[in-house]
């Protein structure tokens, strides 16, 4: 999947973004602290959770995006405005909501190719033209139509999309696996069965890691170009005690070997720029075809030292990915390619995004960064 254009607006909260448009498979969205920015992307995650059957309050979208196969869809709704006074952090992930405290969408509408595949009002939906039977107000025909072959490539497409929000939660906890490590091995030989099973980025690399494959080699070079001190890098299970050896064999952890140092350090003893680098290297070149990848605070994603390999990587490798991401350090701004930024201000409740272009910023790399730091001063 990759997202072509995306406009929200959430009426609940008393907050709108005019249309992103984005051009590339690598987006950087810059501004000042409380500019708009993390909103932009969960405006986003919402919308696959919404493909998931949640309810929004006051929630209201249009998206245009495409699948890897090329076929474009336009998605566009919008959930009554339900007033409450409670607390209630997450809509869209409360579990076993009562109905009546779910917003009902006023209207929705799915496009592919100028055909209208499913379009609804508060009295009625209609799939390909033709009137359905009264089905859930509450859940979105993405949602309801999923087994359609033409629905399920649009509910497909936006469940790959994936949040790293790294203000909130540190490193990547390690996951127990429900199979063993050997029999996903044997499952899982070869890079495109890799690549498009639904483990996680850790098991993918060990996979490649056990099987001797090529790009386990790539993704080994590519980090130790980053972290020249380091000669080497392992993923095996766990190894603990004979108590916890059955649940200790299906944990993958990440160990490096470094120039001069006798053992193995394992990833819990490694530095979180290290560990986090590894991850990323590895979506790279491991995520599922059309992952949408949204990245809160790249700063604390990476070592500033890895962003100008990792943004070439990003660039040139996999062009079926997309990264979204935010920051406001000026090292990763000033060292990712201006084409990239979307420059983020917030005036009340209304969040523009521009262009780097829209500003006519200088054309080398220095007075472009000159500049956008006086368009962001102006803004705090």
């Amino acid at each position: 999947m990759k997202i072509i254009s995306l406009q929200v607006k959430n009426n609940f909260l008393g907050w709108d973004f005019n249309e992103i448009k984005f051009s590339s498979n690598l987006i950087l969205l810059v501004g000042i602290s409380g500019a708009g920015k993390t909103q932009i992307l969960r405006a986003i995650i919402d919308l696959r959770h919404i493909a998931n059957g949640k309810a929004i309050n006051g929630f209201e979208w249009e998206i245009i995006f495409s699948t890897v196969d090329g076929t474009e869809f336009v998605w566009e709704g919008s959930f009554a405005t339900v007033e409450k006074n409670q607390l209630n952090f997450d809509d869209a992930e409360k579990e076993n909501q009562d109905d009546k405290e779910k917003p009902s969408l006023i209207y929705e509408k799915l496009s592919s190719k100028d055909e209208i595949l499913s379009e609804r009002n508060q009295e009625e939906i209609k799939f390909r033209n033709s009137p359905m039977p009264k089905l859930s107000s509450h859940q979105s025909i993405i949602y309801i139509f999923k087994e359609e072959p033409i629905i399920k490539k649009a509910f497909d497409a936006l469940n790959k999309i994936e949040y790293r929000d790294h203000t909130r939660h540190g490193g990547f906890p390690l996951r127990i696996q429900e199979k063993s490590l050997h029999s996903l091995k044997s499952k899982y030989k070869t890079l495109e069965s890799i690549v498009n099973s639904d483990e996680d980025i850790r098991t993918k690399l060990y996979l490649t890691y056990e099987n001797k494959l090529d790009i386990f080699d790539k993704i080994k070079l590519t980090f130790i170009e980053i972290f020249p001190q380091v000669e080497n890098i392992k993923i095996e299970p766990l190894e603990t005690d004979d108590v916890l050896k059955k649940i200790s064999d299906n944990v993958p952890v990440i160990y490096i070997k470094q120039k001069a140092v006798h053992k193995w350090i394992r990833e819990d003893r490694m530095s979180s720029g290290m560990l986090r680098t590894i991850i990323h290297i590895s979506e790279i070149f491991l995520a599922n075809e059309g992952s949408v990848i949204l990245i809160d605070e790249f700063e604390n994603s990476l070592g500033i030292n890895c962003i100008d390999i990792l943004t070439d990587d990003l660039i040139h490798e996999n062009k079926t990915l997309q990264f979204i991401a935010t920051s406001h350090h000026p090292y990763i701004i000033n060292n990712i390619p201006y084409e990239y930024w979307k420059i983020v201000t917030r005036q009340g409740g209304h969040i523009s995004i521009c262009n780097a272009s829209d500003y006519h910023l200088g054309k080398s790399k220095q007075d472009a960064f000159i500049q956008l730091t006086r368009i962001l001063e102006q803004q705090s």
